[in-house]
Formats: structure tokens, C-alpha cells, sequence
């Protein structure tokens, strides 16, 4: 059972031979009384202080729990982006790889192509260097009976001179 202020104030004694002084008594009822009361008034604030408290609490509770999501949420974005990046730098390594893989299969293809023009080139050469030879062959053998039938047509023109001197 609990007692309140109300209770003290209304409390009522016995008469008894030599009992207590009622007045001291009752001054003593109404000074616990006072004080119960500022005690009820105290508690009474304190457990208001203490919902207050527990309320604000529970706010920061809830407001870590958001902040844990926010970070987590955060640090899940991070780890996306990061694996996306390295996806993303995967693959244009590789696009690089078969760029560089074509532009070498090109120049390759260019110096098979350079090599190819390189013989023809020499087989032409060797072709107009021998048919150049065969040309002046030609024109030596030419200039050579042009030479003797001048030879032979000389001595005639030098046998009418001998004959006009």
C-alpha cells in the first residue's frame, strides 16, 4: 500500500494516557507530508526526465541505426563502383590489347606487302638490267659490223687514193 501526502494529513491517532503531543504529532505528519509531497514532485520530474531521455535515446538509436544503413549503403556503392571500374578498366585494356593486336596484324600484313613489292621490284630491275645488257650486246655487235664494213670500205676509198697519187 502507498501512502501519499493525503494519507499523512488525514491520519488520526487514539487518545492514549501518556501518549504523544498531538500538536508535535501533527506538525511531524504535516512536515513528512511536505516532504513526501516535494519527493512525489521529484520523482514525478525525474521519471518525466528520464521518458525525455529514454525518447532521446532512442532517437540517437534510431538515428545510428541510419547512419550504420547510410554507411553500409555508402561502402556497398563504393565496392560497386570500384568493381565497375575495374570491370570497365578490364575491358579497355583488352579493346586496347585487340586494337594493338590489329594495328601489329596491319603493319605485318603492310611488310608482307613491302617484301612482295620489294622482289617484284628486284625481278623487274633484274629484267630491264638484262634486256639493257642484251641491248648494248645488240648495239656493240651492231657498231662492231658497222665498223668492219666501214673497214672494208675504207681500204677500197684508201686504195683510189693510192691510185690517184
Amino acid at each position: 500500500m502507498k501512502i501519499t501526502p493525503i494519507d499523512l494529513r488525514k491520519q488520526e491517532f487514539r487518545n492514549a494516557l501518556r501518549g504523544y503531543d498531538r500538536h508535535e504529532v501533527n506538525a511531524f505528519l504535516e512536515m513528512v507530508a511536505n516532504e513526501l509531497d516535494e519527493l512525489l514532485r521529484e520523482h514525478a520530474a525525474l521519471t518525466e526526465r528520464i521518458r525525455d531521455q529514454d525518447g532521446k535515446i532512442d532517437d540517437y538509436r534510431q538515428m545510428e541505426k541510419t547512419l550504420q544503413e547510410t554507411l553500409f549503403s555508402a561502402q556497398k556503392t563504393v565496392d560497386e563502383l570500384r568493381k565497375n571500374a575495374e570491370k570497365e578498366a578490364e575491358l579497355i585494356l583488352r579493346n586496347a590489347k585487340i586494337e594493338a593486336d590489329g594495328v601489329v596484324a596491319d603493319a605485318r600484313n603492310e611488310i608482307v606487302q613491302l617484301r612482295e613489292e620489294i622482289s617484284s621490284l628486284r625481278s623487274e630491275k633484274e629484267a630491264f638490267l638484262a634486256q639493257f645488257e642484251g641491248l648494248i650486246q645488240a648495239q656493240k655487235r651492231f657498231l662492231s659490223a658497222y665498223q668492219e664494213r666501214k673497214e672494208k670500205e675504207v681500204p677500197s676509198l684508201v686504195g683510189v687514193f693510192e691510185k690517184i697519187e
